[in-house]
């Protein structure tokens, strides 16, 4: 399947099963990521920590509540740590980021992007389909999911934590411990914005729709390109 992107055309289903192939990517901050490969894909095995686009330019830092909820009317990127705690949060579950961020097209690494819905519809059918690919996804060996974690399974591939999200008028942080939040990019400009999300208390993978708004502030997981050439 061609998955177009903002003018860029990715194979969003190479043929190679490259399930538990084991490398790394740095980002332009210099952070380092594993990288596993899962079915027809390989991701991240981190979420995203950056705070630079791809071309040098700052992402900006919002802390307090005030500032994020006057940013819901713009359109600037942005990103904030939980609990606006980076000593605590930054290594572990990475940045919120908000849905402007994504747009840029240069948040990840040269050479990686942000999963489309498609992307991860490909994982979590990979996985099982949607009513059990959460447990799958889930970190298995951490403590960082709220006990009791249902349904996890011993799957040592995404690593999936629960760093929760941000709330996009109030700016308020929730859920870290119970849920995990992903973005996933749009196919094109005039499609809503959307996100993954898995839950402590099942197996299932949801997915939320329309009512996503692009100020919510969620993790993100990069996926490789697979660039297709044109004859």
């Amino acid at each position: 399947m061609i998955v177009p992107l903002y003018g860029c055309e990715f194979d969003s289903s190479p043929a190679t099963d490259v399930t538990g192939q084991i490398s790394s990517i740095t980002d332009i901050d210099g952070n380092n990521y594993k990288t596993i490969g899962i079915g027809t894909q390989i991701w991240m095995q981190e979420n995203l920590k950056v705070t630079h686009l791809n071309d040098g330019s700052q992402i900006t830092l919002l802390y307090d509540n005030n500032g994020w909820r006057q940013n819901y009317n713009s359109n600037n990127s942005a990103y904030s740590w939980y609990d606006n705690d980076s000593v605590n949060n930054k290594s572990l579950y990475g940045a919120l980021y908000n849905f402007y961020s994504i747009e840029t097209g240069l948040l990840c690494p040269t050479g990686w992007h942000v999963p489309s819905q498609s992307e991860w519809e490909i994982l979590v059918d990979y996985l099982g389909g949607k009513e059990i690919a959460g447990g799958k996804l889930k970190d298995y060996f951490g403590n960082y999911w709220t006990s009791p974690n249902q349904c996890i399974e011993n799957n040592g591939y995404f690593i999936g934590l629960p760093g929760g999200y941000r709330h996009s008028r109030d700016g308020t942080y929730y859920a870290k411990g119970l849920l995990g939040c992903w973005w996933a990019n749009r196919i094109s400009k005039e499609d809503n914005s959307m996100a993954l999300q898995i839950s402590l208390e099942n197996s299932e993978v949801f997915t939320t729709e329309t009512y996503v708004n692009k100020n919510v502030g969620a993790s993100v997981r990069c996926v490789k390109d697979m660039i297709i050439s044109k004859h």
